[in-house]
């Protein structure tokens, strides 16, 4: 009986599984790296409007 589940096994998932594990491997790192490529972009933006902001509170000089 286990061998005919194994050759069953064999014959409907020749690698292993292995296929599948390296596609969702893949599949994961270029997930992480979009959402690095976003939060890049989300910091940079952030970082402007501080600037931006912090600028507009810079006290202007009147003369005396």
């Amino acid at each position: 009986m286990q061998e005919i589940v194994r050759n069953v096994i064999v014959a409907f998932w020749p690698d292993g599984g292995q296929g599948r594990a390296r596609r969702n491997a893949w599949s994961a790192m270029a997930a992480d790296t979009k959402r690095a490529r976003d939060r890049a972009t989300v910091e940079t933006v952030v970082q402007g409007e501080i600037a931006a902001h912090e600028a507009s509170l810079t006290p202007v000089a009147v003369g005396h």
